[in-house]
């Protein structure tokens, strides 16, 4: 095991990876920021810590949210390099796997689905005029954000590749659509705080239209598997259309 310096080292780091993102390597030079202490503590020699850098000098990438749960598998993996319970000459196609894997669990959950119910509750919240709400909300979720972050890490660094099976058991990519339904209601909820609401007569015609549409729009983007970038811009047409005088409302 890693002394708690390190880790705690390592931990800290995983907050910076992308602060030297490049078109060619992505991640690479965070990650081998983010890796180096532990890396320094397994390979004192300086011949065998070049070898070690050198194994995550390649392109890589993974959701940000998901790094720590990357790094601690990764460390994990090095111990077993050390162990000789796994060859060195695996360890690259493994990290490309996990980064991918890592990454389309991010990419769906939390960037697809959680960032937008954040957003779409935050403004719900201020429109309404509970600001103090909205911003409890935020620090609420940044502290869960964290705790979230560090205990995958701990996770991956005590169990390895078997924390995979853990978080298959929290099935969040059948949360996706149950949750990207509640975006839809929660952005009729939206509209209906704009300045529409308070047009007099109401437009209720365009407003049940328009909320339908979202619904729909919604339904079909969990059901059918259509792009949701051919959506917004069918949506950016009719607004445009809206705007220019083609549309009545």
């Amino acid at each position: 095991m890693y002394p708690t310096r390190v880790v705690l080292a390592c931990l800290g780091r995983t907050s910076c990876i992308n602060a030297a993102m490049t078109a060619r390597g992505m991640q690479q030079i965070g990650l081998a920021f983010v890796l180096e202490p532990a890396l320094r503590y397994l390979y004192p020699e300086p011949h065998d810590f070049a070898r070690a850098m050198a194994r995550y000098a390649g392109h890589s990438n993974t959701h940000p949210f998901m790094i720590p749960l990357f790094v601690g598998i990764l460390l994990s993996l090095e111990q077993a390099i050390i162990k000789g319970a796994m060859p060195e000459a695996a360890l690259n196609s493994v990290r490309e796997t996990l980064a991918t894997t890592l990454s389309a669990l991010g990419d769906s959950f939390f960037s697809g689905t959680l960032l937008p119910l954040w957003s779409l509750l935050s403004v719900s919240l201020l429109l309404a005029g509970f600001t103090s709400c909205a911003v409890m909300l935020a620090i609420a979720l940044l502290c869960g954000l964290l705790l979230f972050r560090a205990a995958c890490f701990i996770s991956g660094l005590r169990y390895g590749l078997a924390t995979l099976a853990r978080l298959r058991k929290l099935n969040l990519i059948n949360w996706v659509g149950k949750l990207k339904m509640v975006n839809a209601v929660l952005t009729a909820l939206v509209i209906w705080h704009l300045p529409i609401s308070r047009m007099q007569p109401f437009p209720w015609t365009a407003y049940a239209v328009g909320a339908a549409a979202v619904l729909a729009a919604a339904w079909l983007v969990g059901r059918m598997r259509l792009p949701r970038l051919l959506l917004w811009v069918v949506t950016t047409g009719a607004l445009i259309l809206v705007d220019l005088g083609f549309i009545g409302m």
